[in-house]
């Protein structure tokens, strides 16, 4: 029954993410979807973060339990690090952003050591926890949705979002899956474009 419910609740969201997806308005400039409002989180290695920095971000929700997406989207943002210190924009321009839906079990410390295996550079790639509280207003920040299952696992919505340097959100895009990657390279294209303009 609980397989069923996950199951369920990823049919919907996927259904939810295409939906707005093909309801974008098509054009070569990204569009504005919506506007975030300014929060600050623990930033694990230290700092208190603040998302009104001026620079352009690529925010994911993750927990380090998560069996799948979670695991697969870090892959492929180590990969999207690596880039971005290619182009020079990484930390300068630049932030990759990953905020945990499980702050009782994603301690500071389990945070770290499961950076630390993406080989994650803290310079750029911001590993944010907060409040169970604090985690559900920001997650409704975005619009996104997240439930506790049994077994310390998590349902959640596998969206990110591209936030330019005025905390407007101008892109979505699913995170990887088995069968499925990230699209990186338009990823990448998306996060030049808006970063010249910014």
């Amino acid at each position: 029954m609980r397989k069923l419910k996950y199951m369920l609740f990823l049919f919907i969201s996927l259904l939810g993410f295409g939906f707005v997806y093909w309801l974008w308005p098509q054009s070569d400039n990204l569009p504005i979807l919506d506007k975030i409002e300014h929060f600050q989180m623990e930033e694990v290695h230290g700092d208190l973060y603040h998302t009104n920095n001026n620079k352009v971000k690529l925010v994911t929700f993750f927990y380090t339990n998560c069996p799948d997406v979670c695991p697969l989207t870090m892959i492929d943002f180590k990969e999207l690090q690596a880039d971005l210190k290619s182009e020079g924009m990484f930390a300068k321009s630049v932030e990759l952003v990953a905020i945990s839906l499980d702050p009782e079990n994603d301690s500071s410390l389990v945070i770290k050591q499961y950076a630390k295996a993406f080989d994650a550079d803290p310079a750029g790639w911001k590993w944010l926890r907060g409040t169970p509280d604090q985690t559900k207003k920001i997650a409704s920040n975005f619009q996104m949705q997240y439930q506790k299952l049994e077994g310390g696992f998590f349902s959640h919505t596998i969206t990110m979002y591209l936030i330019d340097s005025e905390n407007q959100i101008r892109g979505l895009y699913e995170m990887a899956n088995s069968n499925k990657p990230v699209e990186k390279e338009k990823i990448l294209q998306d996060i030049i474009d808006i970063t010249k303009k910014d």
